[in-house]
């Protein structure tokens, strides 16, 4: 009985694996409030992505699904992407990314965000978006309130606008390169795959 209790938890857990401190952490934490039909857990783990995908695969055995969640920023440029990503591919962790950093999901929750930026734009960006709501205050990455009370009520809006921006890259991608070949997400700027984790979960509102 106690064996069938195991498999049954097992097949329960969603876990999150994050290197981002605060805004990442912070925010799938807030959103566990929505009530995924999984028992969800989020981990930082202060690793670069390889760090994080090793990490996952040790907690294969304890979850129904893992995710790593991580920003793309200059990972490939020093060989730390590639490897993350094919050995999740092997393994079966699941990766959500954002391209250049976090704050492009975030934009994401006022608008589709496909315009080239650098991680310094993002902040100006978000201050800006805050601002067209109503709000006289900056954007602030260890500001749990502001995530909280503005963000994740709009998450749903945020997982439409980067599914269009990503499936435009996709559909630009395999015109070029076929449709077998894996995707450079490295080259899409402003784009974010984390609607997939979002739809993953199976939020309840």
């Amino acid at each position: 009985m106690a064996r069938k209790s195991n498999i049954r938890q097992t097949r329960d857990k969603f876990i999150i694996l994050t290197n981002g401190e605060q805004s990442e952490t912070n925010y799938f934490n807030l959103l566990k409030s929505r009530k995924s039909i999984y028992d969800v857990e989020v981990k930082f783990v202060n690793a670069d992505p390889i760090g994080l995908v090793d990490n996952a695969e040790k907690l294969l055995p304890s979850a129904n699904q893992i995710w790593c969640v991580f920003d793309i920023d200059y990972t490939y440029k020093d060989k730390r992407l590639l490897p993350a990503l094919n050995k999740a591919k092997k393994i079966g962790v699941k990766i959500a990314y954002s391209n250049m950093a976090f704050e492009v999901w975030l934009i994401s929750h006022f608008q589709q965000c496909e315009k080239h930026l650098e991680t310094k734009d993002h902040a100006e960006i978000l201050t800006k978006l805050l601002k067209q709501e109503g709000y006289a205050f900056e954007y602030k990455k260890s500001d749990d309130a502001v995530l909280k009370k503005i963000f994740i009520p709009k998450y749903k809006e945020a997982t439409t606008n980067a599914k269009i921006v990503f499936q435009k890259k996709v559909k630009q991608f395999r015109e070029t390169h076929g449709e077998n070949a894996d995707f450079s997400i490295w080259e899409w700027n402003s784009s974010t795959n984390i609607f997939k984790l979002i739809e993953a979960l199976q939020l309840s509102h």
